[in-house]
């Protein structure tokens, strides 16, 4: 009996777990930027120009500073196959190549969606994604990604 009921707490364990993981997936992502960017949407030719580090600067001379959840994250599985259209492999095959032919770094990354908000709340052109349940008044909404496909705010 009770092993019976281990079981049944470790099988519930993982089945909780697993739908939190699902319920991450669905959720939408947003993509926001600091305030003080000189933009109001962004769609998704100009997200994978600014996540691929072809575009670095907003109008002008001020810098494009981009942050990117870590790699094998539901968000930025989720993010990199809408706007780069890549999956985790793809991606990091990308930047070990760029590394090696350029040297360009890729952006930065943060440990977590609440740091990534955090971060383009406080630094001038800095963008991010998150899920979309995390959006403030503190930063700009520029982008949703929805089932997929990046839409326009």
């Amino acid at each position: 009996m009770l092993i019976a009921r281990r079981e049944f707490l470790v099988l519930m364990g993982i089945a909780g777990l697993t739908a939190a993981r699902a319920h991450a997936r669905s959720e939408n992502l947003i993509v926001v930027t600091n305030p003080s960017a000189d933009v109001s949407r962004l769609n998704d030719v100009e997200l994978e120009a600014i996540f691929l580090t072809e575009r670095r600067y907003w109008s002008g001379t001020k810098p494009i500073i981009p942050f990117n959840l870590p790699p094998h994250s539901n968000e930025r599985v989720a993010f990199d196959q809408a706007v780069l259209r890549m999956d985790p492999d793809a991606v990091a095959r990308f930047w070990r190549d760029r590394r090696v032919r350029t040297g360009a770094p890729p952006p930065r990354q943060a440990p977590d969606p609440t740091t990534v908000m955090r971060l383009v709340a406080r630094l001038e052109g800095a963008i991010g994604y998150a899920p979309e349940s995390m959006l403030t008044p503190d930063v700009r909404l520029v982008a949703r990604i929805q089932n997929g496909k990046v839409l326009l705010p």
